[in-house]
């Protein structure tokens, strides 16, 4: 039997989609809270017994969100038994992408709307963003004292590639990618992250 816990959850997971539609359509500046009320079909008393306000939801969107990504990306292990590294990093790199194309309302928001929130929204933006960064240093780190990537700057290296990953981002949730395959798309990334471009090394 449901209990009541996960009747509210079930409810406020329902108001969040709704407003993602809403926030896509409409950009987070645009969005009233009167705009969700009205997608989501619901009085205006149940919104607020769920969010404080039109940035409390936005803001739950992206706690979500980091919460997710950290799940999909998971430490290299290289204990006895452990699959090989480069599988366990193709791993991560595929439930990020399916964790994009799940819910692109959300990554269309993130890359496209950020311009227009105010000061204090922006901020949650920047934060978010700062906090993927941070992620994605600590696993270069990580690397680097397994042995498994080589010696670099890792903040630069962690930006060139939380850059590649909203281009790819983009394209994957506006449609102009016909990516029928993850894997690959997987290996396309796994290949320019480790080879670059060149057809081959260059000389020393």
């Amino acid at each position: 039997m449901v209990n009541q816990d996960e009747l509210r959850t079930e409810r406020r997971k329902q108001i969040q989609f709704f407003a993602k539609q809403v926030f896509s359509r409409k950009g987070f500046h645009n969005t009233s809270v009167s705009d969700i009320i009205h997608e989501a079909d619901i009085a205006r008393g149940t919104f607020y017994l769920y969010f404080q306000s039109k940035r409390d939801i936005f803001d739950s969107l992206l706690d979500e969100l980091l919460t997710e990504l950290r799940r999909c990306i998971k430490p290299i292990d290289l204990g006895p038994g452990a699959p090989d590294p480069f599988d366990q990093l193709k791993a991560n790199i595929r439930r990020v992408i399916e964790l994009v194309r799940r819910d692109p309302q959300l990554i269309q928001i993130l890359l496209h709307h950020a311009a227009g929130l105010d000061q204090k929204s922006a901020e949650i933006v920047r934060n978010f963003y700062a906090k993927v960064l941070e992620l994605i240093e600590r696993s270069l780190q990580q690397g680097i004292r397994l042995g498994l990537v080589r010696p670099c700057d890792t903040r630069i290296v962690a930006s060139c590639i939380l850059g590649t990953i909203k281009e790819v981002a983009d394209d994957l949730t506006s449609q102009t990618w016909d990516v029928s395959s993850h894997e690959r798309l997987v290996e396309e990334i796994i290949d320019f992250g480790l080879r670059g471009v060149l057809a081959r090394p260059l000389s020393q």
